[in-house]
């Protein structure tokens, strides 16, 4: 039990209500069906031995759990008695440093250390296990001509002091030398993919445990080694306890000699062996595995560098060179151009079990088989891909010996490349009551009657994959499986000349290691998720487009059929697989099926899984039937997959099935299915009544109406909403899911979460929320949310996290919280977060120390958040004292000094503003007036000057009744004086101020300088002098004016555009000049004015 674990049932023990709080795990020790009285009357004594055991089962746990700091750059495993350290990829450059001698397992694979020397691993003086593959410093030292030095450096005697390390792993780290002073403890040794181009007996003379030794990939094509492997007679003799050596891509140019007997396992594939003598093998009687494939290799059409021995010819192997491996189990000839197989291989091999001889030219050893009498034993038989060039067959030929391999279990003949496939050609393989698996896929077959298999008793696994077949023809007559009517398929020519399957030689991709043999199938036939319900049958990758009843006639206990990829276009009718009553698994994927019948399917009542995921072809075409209702048929289908079919509209509105448990609909087209506007599709998923597991992700959804989310079954447990484009998410509809453990929203475009998710659902345990745009948790996220256990917000926008979001001690229930990818802002504000996060031990972080990383400010990027000195975030009161007064100070100067400097007439003007309202208001006496009014005026417009001259001042000066005395610029400035000294004087020694307005006035700067000095009598002597004549509508919009138009109307006067009103405004202008202003205000605004 992890230290997590503890922690929950630690916590539980604590209160008094320890049941009811341990029932809310979905792992809780009681039985539901335990009545609520018992369970809540647990005597004291019971429910102490209880505590007591949970605490005394999960103590080491915690114990090492509380030992390791948050700071460590690895995850770390518990799992008594070991205790592993998980460093891998953490862009390390120095092994963490600490003492922890409890710790059994160290990875540090994919980092960036350069060197390990003596004080590397102090304080993990326990280590079993060490993993320092793929170790690189850095690009520049990938960059170095030299290999040795682009990688880690091993001191001699690094490891010395580790007495219990059994397992070293230093795969890809450059080494060019094995270090010295390994401990004598060790027994597995790996050094592949390194620069070690010779051994002697030195290398390993510390090393007299050593079981296991892997030096494959050390020399060989594509890296600098440009002369053969060297390893010396005598280098592996001192390995008394060796039982496996790997030695496959190292140039070898022979089988090494003097091996220890103890070996068990060799492995000396893809070398430059050409030749096996007599003695190779002599002392290694207890070899059980044998690899030798890949030399001298079969070149044509290869997927990897290939260098074939002179003439293409094959590997020489002594005819007696097995004879002293009476133990062998496993042999692997692959790839060695072998073109004969002579019996006298197998004289005294009758324990062999595993034999692969594909990649060969052996076409007239399979019609022979001679040496197949002396494998009475053999379970597994390869013989793939040994096609003869510009050849092919019509049909294949198989040797009567075959019978006598009667515990066959498992025959692969891919890559033989024939075009019929009838009983008579498989007579000697139907007799073999073992055989379980057949594979006979990529061989371009066209022609086959697959009742063939029905005569195979045992037969579970039938692969037909990778071929021409073609469906049966109208009115064929095949009944008869013993005849030779098999001209009645649909023949298609294919070019087979250059075909070679890469995948099909695994022993070549993978390096040979150790287990490359062990188990059985060699090769991945089908879908595990398929052949766990029975006999299976792999028709995938063929010309199957159109499926004939009579086809399947005869596979009743069929239980897994693959008819992926064979172009099905047909409109299923329900009378298809009419003789597959007890097929459980189909898969139909990548077809172009038209489900436009209702009853498709109808006859298999059985099925339990469909896969009709990519077969969008009749999906996507507009104004045509588009049918589910297939469904509601099928009465025990539990699975349906309908991924990537661009489902955007359907016949009926609604899926039904009284059974369906798991539907996959991602892929699809929910956001036109659910688009606005149209209800036809809200409740598409609500007749699913027994569904537990909904994934509509990839279906472009922006949003998810609310009668949609609604609508879907209340039994699900298992929402999955990924890869989306949803901004909001409805989490109170969360509510309606009882039983929901899993929601899946990442890979979205949310911004905001829910502020209490308790008060959404009391049964989620895991939230996928990473790769979202979530800047902030609410502070009660979290909070009463007892269930969650998993919490993924990585990969967001998070900057900060208060303390307060997440819950401590007995109100956490968390255990594990991802949050790496996110930016985030390592200031003070983020301390009491981490705070929580060393006070609450018992929730994992993966890759705390390493990818929760500081985005800002700029020291710290890049930086660990749990490595931020939380020193500095803490003042003490002397210096929080002297920093504000120091503060005050510098701060009240400054602004002192720079308010006199810019600011001095506010000031000086707001300190005399003040003292005169202090003092109050006080009339200045003031000489009387030389002028009635001033007239402002445009003295650059000529038109404007005449009008003033000849019809203002006329009006006015020279009337008979009421005479107005005029200061007019032209005619009253006093010439020599500064403009601004003139108008000043004139506005000050008048009466009123005329302003006559045109759109050009208006704009000039001497208007608003006049007006300026006009406004300022209003503020010093609270006189309204102002007075506006209009010759053109200006100032349409001016707040000013508006205003003035409601206070005081008769100020403003406009020249008429009708002649016989120009009286009118003559005598409206006098009256204005000879009264003051605030006489005429609008009495609304008489008192605010005074």
């Amino acid at each position: 039990m992890s230290g997590a674990g503890f922690g929950e049932h630690y916590r539980c023990c604590r209160g008094a209500g320890i049941v009811n709080r341990l029932e809310k795990k979905e792992t809780g020790w009681m039985d539901k069906g335990t009545s609520e009285s018992t369970k809540g009357n647990m005597n004291p004594p019971i429910r102490s031995l209880i505590c007591l055991l949970l605490l005394a089962y999960s103590t080491s746990g915690v114990l090492a759990e509380t030992k390791y700091p948050r700071t460590l750059p690895c995850d770390v495993t518990k799992n008594n008695p070991s205790v592993i350290f998980d460093c891998s990829s953490r862009r390390l450059k120095y092994v963490p440093a600490g003492t922890y001698s409890d710790v059994t397992e160290i990875k540090l694979s994919g980092n960036f250390i350069k060197k390990i020397s003596k004080e590397s691993f102090q304080g993990l003086n326990n280590l079993m296990k060490i993993n320092l593959n793929k170790n690189h410093y850095s690009k520049a030292m990938e960059k170095a001509v030299d290999p040795c030095e682009k990688g880690m450096v091993i001191e001699d005697g690094a490891f010395a002091n580790m007495t219990k390390l059994i397992e070293l792993l230093a795969d890809e780290t450059h080494l060019c030398k094995i270090p010295a002073g390994m401990p004598l403890s060790l027994t597995s040794l790996s050094l592949r993919f390194n620069g070690l181009f010779s051994l002697s007996q030195q290398n390993f003379s510390e090393l007299m445990q050593l079981k296991e030794l892997y030096l494959d990939r050390n020399c060989f094509t594509g890296y600098s080694c440009e002369r053969p492997f060297l390893a010396e007679p005598t280098a592996f003799s001192g390995l008394s306890a060796l039982t496996v050596l790997s030695l496959s891509l190292n140039n070898l140019s022979q089988v090494p000699s003097q091996l220890p007997s103890s070996l068990k396992e060799l492995y000396l594939s893809s070398n430059k062996i050409k030749m096996v003598n007599h003695y190779d093998f002599q002392n290694l009687s207890n070899i059980e595995v044998l690899d030798l494939s890949g030399n001298c290799p079969r070149c044509f059409n290869a997927p990897f560098p290939c260098d074939p021995c002179p003439g293409d010819s094959s590997i020489q192997i002594h005819p007696l060179a097995f004879q002293y491996l009476a133990n062998l189990r496993n042999l692997s000839l692959s790839c060695t151009s072998l073109t004969h197989i002579p019996s006298s291989w197998f004289y005294n091999t009758s324990q062999l079990k595993v034999l692969n001889l594909g990649f060969n030219y052996l076409l007239k050893e399979i019609a022979l088989g001679e040496f197949l009498v002396q494998l009475p034993h053999l379970e597994v038989l390869d013989l793939s891909f040994n096609y003869a060039r510009q050849a092919y067959p019509k049909y294949i030929n198989i040797s009567d010996n075959f019978a006598n391999l009667v515990r066959l279990q498992q025959l692969h003949i891919r890559g033989y490349v024939f075009q019929d496939l009838t009983h008579e050609h498989l007579q000697p393989l139907i007799k073999l009551t073992n055989l379980h698996t057949l594979n006979f896929g990529v061989n371009f077959i066209k022609q086959i009657d697959l009742r063939v298999f029905q005569l195979f008793v045992n037969l579970t696994l039938i692969s037909l994959s990778d071929n021409r077949i073609s469906p049966l023809s109208e009115g064929s007559n095949n009944s008869d499986i013993h005849g030779t009517s098999l001209g009645n398929h649909v023949i298609r020519h294919r070019s087979t000349d250059t075909y070679l399957d890469p995948s099909a030689n695994n022993m070549l991709e993978s390096g040979g290691t150790s287990s490359s043999y062990k188990s059985a199938p060699i090769f991945p036939l089908i879908k595990p998720q398929c052949s766990m319900y029975g006999k299976a049958l792999d028709l995938s990758l063929n010309s199957v487009f159109f499926i004939a009843q009579q086809q399947f006639k005869g596979f009743h206990d069929v239980a897994c059929l693959n008819l992926s990829s064979n172009g099905i276009g047909q409109a299923l009718n329900g009378t298809e697989f009419i003789f597959l009553p007890n097929l459980k698994y189909l898969d139909l994927s990548f077809n172009k099926l038209d489900l436009a019948y209702s009853y498709a399917f109808h006859e298999l009542q059985n099925l339990e899984v469909l896969d009709l995921s990519y077969n969008k072809h009749y999906f996507i075409v507009s104004g045509i039937t588009h049918r589910l209702v297939f469904l509601q048929n099928l009465m025990h289908l539990k699975v349906l997959n309908l991924s990537y079919n661009e489902i955007s509209t359907l016949t009926e509105p609604k899926l039904i099935s009284s059974s369906l448990e798991e539907l996959v609909f991602k892929g699809n087209r929910l956001d036109i299915l659910w688009k606005n506007g149209d209800n036809r599709y809200r409740c598409f998923f609500k007749e699913l009544s027994k569904l537990t597991h909904l994934d509509i992700s990839h279906n472009r959804l922006k949003s998810i109406p609310n009668k949609a989310f609604y609508c879907l079954p209340q039994s699900l447990i298992e929402l999955r909403i990924n890869n989306n484009e949803l901004q909001h998410f409805k989490w109170k509809a969360l509510k309606q899911f009882q039983n929901l453990k899993l929601l899946d929203v990442s890979r979205n475009l949310l911004s905001f979460i829910t502020d209490s998710l308790a008060s959404c659902t009391s049964s989620l345990q895991t939230l996928l929320l990473q790769y979202n745009k979530i800047a902030q948790l609410p502070d009660g996220f979290l909070f009463k949310a007892s269930s969650l256990l998993h919490l993924d917000v990585g990969y967001n926008r998070l900057h900060s996290i208060n303390q307060s979001t997440f819950l401590s001690n007995d109100l956490n229930y968390l255990v594990l919280l991802n949050l790496k990818g996110n930016p985030f802002e390592c200031t003070c504000a983020i301390v009491g977060f981490i705070n929580w996060i060393h006070l609450n031990i018992n929730v994992s972080i993966p890759r705390l120390a390493t990818d929760v990383i500081c985005a800002t400010p700029g020291d710290q990027t890049g930086n660990s958040i749990i490595s931020l000195d939380q020193h500095t975030c803490t003042l003490d009161i002397a210096a929080l004292i002297c920093f504000s007064l120091s503060f005050i100070i510098i701060f009240t100067v400054m602004v002192m000094a720079i308010t006199k400097h810019l600011f001095y007439w506010d000031a000086w003007y707001t300190y005399y503003y003040c003292a005169a309202r202090l003092k109050g208001y006080r009339s200045i006496i003031t000489e009387k007036a030389l002028y009635d009014a001033y007239i402002a005026y445009d003295t650059k417009d000529v038109a404007v000057t005449d009008w003033v001259i000849n019809e203002l001042r006329i009006h006015l000066e020279e009337s008979k009744d009421k005479q107005v005395l005029l200061c007019l610029e032209e005619r009253d400035w006093e010439p020599g004086k500064a403009v601004i000294d003139n108008l000043a004087q004139s506005i000050q020694c008048s009466r009123k101020t005329i302003f006559v307005l045109t759109e050009r006035y208006v704009k000039n700067g001497n208007f608003r300088t006049a007006f300026y000095i006009a406004l300022q009598r209003l503020m010093d002597e609270n006189l309204d002098v102002i007075v506006f004549i209009l010759l053109e509508p200006v100032l349409q919009h001016s707040q000013y004016l508006r205003l003035r138009r409601r206070i005081c109307r008769s100020s403003i006067l406009e020249w008429p555009k009708n002649p016989q009103a120009q009286c009118l405004f003559w005598q409206s202008l006098k009256n204005v000049l000879l009264t003051e202003n605030y006489n005429r205000y609008n009495r609304l605004y008489t008192d605010s004015i005074k």
